[in-house]
């Protein structure tokens, strides 16, 4: 397996993109069909697929931020259009705080817009209730992590992971996230700890942190 890990560039944004229309599909991902619900799919596209410009738009955004770190894992034995594999999403805003993911509403008319706010306010009131007011800044966020379901079980999304990892121990920071029952294994591997079970959208999700290690 020859994969390497790179830094994300506009370039590989619509692979981004279809990975995580894909691998978050309604079908088999519940908090994706909680936020496209069948009755707001257009007619005149596949299920899920409506998600894809919604996606990209907040990759875009998200890889314009200097509080964001999008890396991909590309595996060079494949085509150029399949050689992007999986992709991470951290943020990471200084001590000082600052905004993460991006800053202005990105419209979908698939995406049930109560439904999204709801789970943003789970989600940043879980920050709250684990570090403060100051929510994740001074920590590195792992927003998600998306690997191709063609490329799973290949230890893509372990690679992606560490990637993280390694960068916010450089910078001596904890690292935090909301896992799903699914992923959650992935994290207990790399030695996350659970903090509370977080119910979004009625779906139970585990918050959980990796702490620095004191020297």
């Amino acid at each position: 397996m020859t994969i390497r890990l790179i830094e994300a560039s506009e370039e590989h944004l619509p692979a981004i993109a279809r990975i995580a229309t894909s691998a978050f599909h309604p079908n088999t991902d519940a908090l994706s069909r909680r936020l496209f619900p069948p009755h707001l799919q257009p007619i005149d596209l596949p299920d899920g697929e409506a998600a894809y410009d919604w996606r990209f738009a907040r990759k875009a955004s998200s890889l314009a931020s200097p509080e964001s770190h999008l890396a991909v894992a590309i595996d060079d034995e494949k085509v150029h259009d399949d050689q992007v594999v999986g992709f991470s999403l951290w943020d990471a805003p200084p001590a000082t705080g600052g905004d993460s993911g991006p800053s202005k509403e990105i419209q979908c008319t698939a995406l049930d817009k109560e439904a999204y706010n709801e789970m943003k306010k789970t989600v940043n009131q879980d920050a709250v209730d684990t570090f403060g007011e100051q929510g994740i800044a001074g920590v590195w966020h792992l927003d998600y992590i998306g690997v191709s379901p063609g490329n799973q079980r290949r230890g893509i999304g372990k690679m992606l992971l560490q990637w993280g990892l390694d960068r916010a121990a450089e910078e001596g920071k904890d690292c935090y996230l909301v896992a799903t029952e699914a992923g959650r294994p992935l994290y207990v591997a790399a030695g996350f700890e659970d903090i509370r079970v977080v119910s979004i959208l009625g779906i139970p999700h585990y918050s959980m942190i990796l702490r620095i290690k004191s020297s």
